[in-house]
């Protein structure tokens, strides 16, 4: 980040938000699909079941992870989980970051940032807030600011460029979307990035926190939930339809991610 970018860096309270105040009962709940308007940063306090989708790659809410996002980015919540999170801006005029790439969009294991929920919850600032609250509440901010971006810096020789790699692995994921019917291997997924299997299978589980088979599993699981809720085929079409060829094993991972046999899931569901 260039150290003029850096000077006009004041950063701006916009809201804080708690979701412990419209809690998830179910795997399957959602927040709802969203376009992010301002700078997010989100800590996960505890989960169930849950994971983030940023710009369609699935993050499971460990707790302890940290989300950032820009302004722009496509997000959804979904499963049970428990987290704080702020808005804010920059500055007052807006202002957006030259190369937001500079940041990831998800941290974990941090251990020389200010990142745990007391933190997250001292973020709240009073409508009447004093000017000294503002003042330290900008400092801690950009405390935070720092360290992730420090985190960054220091894993520049693993993952030199996020964005880059990202478009790679979105490469991955859509040949996911267009053949999850199909057998799908590793080797297939990898010769879509042009990476090794083995450097495809680190970089795919560093971003999304999932190993290639289990985002397939959970890709063709969560079509199977769909077929369910909004089709009449019966439950074994819809094993077929979603990639699966043995029930025992649609079954088992179907109700280890939503709680409910296929067929008891549909009953409970269908009926709200």
């Amino acid at each position: 980040m260039r150290k003029e970018e850096v000077q006009t860096i004041s950063p701006v309270y916009i809201g804080w938000y708690d979701t412990k105040e419209c809690p998830h009962f179910s795997n399957d709940e959602s927040y709802g699909k969203r376009m992010v308007k301002h700078y997010e940063l989100e800590y996960i306090v505890s989960s169930r079941s849950g994971y983030i989708v940023t710009d369609d790659i699935p993050v499971p809410t460990e707790p302890g992870t940290v989300f950032f996002r820009v302004p722009g980015m496509a997000v959804e919540g979904i499963g049970v989980y428990h987290s704080i999170y702020i808005e804010f801006e920059m500055n007052e005029r807006g202002g957006r970051l030259s190369n937001p790439s500079e940041f990831s969009y998800v941290y974990r294991n941090l251990s020389k940032v200010p990142a745990d929920e007391l933190f997250f919850l001292s973020l709240q600032l009073e409508p009447d807030a004093s000017p000294s609250r503002i003042l330290l509440w900008k400092a801690d901010v950009m405390r935070l600011l720092s360290g992730l971006l420090e985190s960054n810096e220091s894993q520049k020789e693993a993952f030199t460029n996020m964005e880059f790699h990202l478009i790679k692995i979105r490469k991955a994921l859509k040949y996911i979307q267009d053949h999850y019917q199909e057998e799908i291997t590793v080797s297939q997924l990898a010769g879509q990035t042009g990476y090794s299997i083995y450097y495809f299978s680190r970089l795919f589980k560093e971003l999304t926190a999932l190993t290639p088979v289990q985002y397939v599993m959970r890709y063709r699981l969560e079509r199977a939930k769909d077929l369910l809720l909004f089709s009449d085929e019966t439950v074994e079409n819809v094993m077929l339809q979603s990639g699966f060829h043995h029930y025992g094993h649609f079954w088992k991972n179907f109700k280890a991610v939503y709680g409910s046999a296929p067929g008891d899931y549909r009953k409970q569901y269908r009926q709200l």
